[in-house]
């Protein structure tokens, strides 16, 4: 539980839930170029921390509780920590280390292991604070309102918005070109005609593009601009459902409630740690690879796949001005 764009989004629903149990606490998130402007999405955080050496210093004796969400140990982690020196220190998972684990060191107030299988948004329902309060349920969404306007210019007029982010930020965690393929040329043609398609802008994604436009030939499709991140959360936001691969942008779209088709590799630990955190009421399918017991992100059945994007279209197709 670092900087990366997963991270981050379930950062958010610890900070919503912290802010719920104590309304007028002060909250702040140690971060950096990577996950601070997902942080300015939410209204919640009081003061964002660049997370250096020399802030933690700066920060020195004035948090009384710090929760450290790292799942290893390591030494920048350690040594961040004696610079803080918060009052309390709660830690989760941690991952031991020949020198370096819970017996050898005694940096923490409170150390709340969570159950097997439990959601990495989910560790503050079973620390220390459950046993005061009733902890909400995990709540991951932003606010979209203006950001989604800055994305309005990457997407034509009178048009469904569907991103395709089949990339995740690890090269092999891709869904094949031809699977989105069999997906989209099983859809009705009336429904295909009201789409635009932006492929995310990736690496490899030029390539993939060309695959796209050589079998899908009638689907409306380009490649997104080169974005930093504060413009594809604009990008994303201004959507109106995302095709993903098990990634960070899976959880953009339940953070800013875009509807979901998602593509998981069948392995159950990291299904059950990071399944994504869909609203109520935002649709959202998650299609499991047929590999069983694999990391691998292909061989998917789409059949039910086809079904739910379809519906789904046709409903998101009645807003669009006749």
């Amino acid at each position: 539980m670092g900087h990366l764009v997963g991270d981050t989004v379930m950062h958010i629903a610890y900070i919503r839930q912290l802010k719920n149990l104590y309304p007028n606490c002060r909250i702040g998130v140690l971060t950096n170029d990577r996950s601070r402007p997902i942080y300015e999405c939410s209204h919640l955080v009081d003061e964002l921390i660049n997370d250096t050496f020399f802030q933690c210093l700066k920060q020195r004796n004035k948090w009384q509780l710090y929760l450290d969400f790292y799942e290893t140990y390591n030494s920048r982690h350690i040594l961040k920590t004696a610079l803080l020196s918060p009052e309390a220190t709660m830690i989760f998972h941690k991952t031991p280390k020949t020198y370096y684990n819970t017996d050898t060191l005694q940096n923490y107030t409170f150390h709340c292991p969570p159950p097997n299988g439990a959601h990495m948004a989910s560790l503050l329902q079973t620390s220390v604070l459950s046993e005061y309060f009733l902890i909400p349920k995990p709540d991951v969404s932003l606010d979209t309102n203006y950001i989604a306007q800055n994305g309005k210019h990457y997407w034509q007029d009178n048009k469904l918005h569907i991103l395709i982010a089949p990339q995740g930020s690890i090269a092999k965690r891709r869904i094949p070109p031809q699977e989105i393929t069999s997906l989209l040329n099983c859809l009705n043609p009336q429904i295909i005609q009201k789409c635009q398609f932006l492929l995310c802008n990736t690496q490899g994604s030029v390539d993939y593009l060309t695959t796209l436009k050589m079998q899908c030939p009638n689907l409306n499709i380009a490649l997104s601009p080169p974005t930093d991140l504060h413009q594809y959360l604009s990008l994303l936001a201004a959507s109106d459902l995302v095709i993903s691969v098990d990634s960070g942008s899976a959880h953009l779209a339940c953070a800013f409630k875009r509807p979901l088709l998602c593509f998981f590799a069948n392995n159950a630990i990291n299904i059950a740690k990071w399944h994504p955190l869909a609203a109520d009421g935002v649709p959202m399918k998650i299609v499991f690879s047929k590999l069983e017991n694999s990391i691998e992100t292909h061989s998917f059945s789409m059949e039910e796949a086809i079904i739910w994007l379809e519906q789904t279209l046709k409903t998101l197709s009645t807003r669009l001005k006749n």
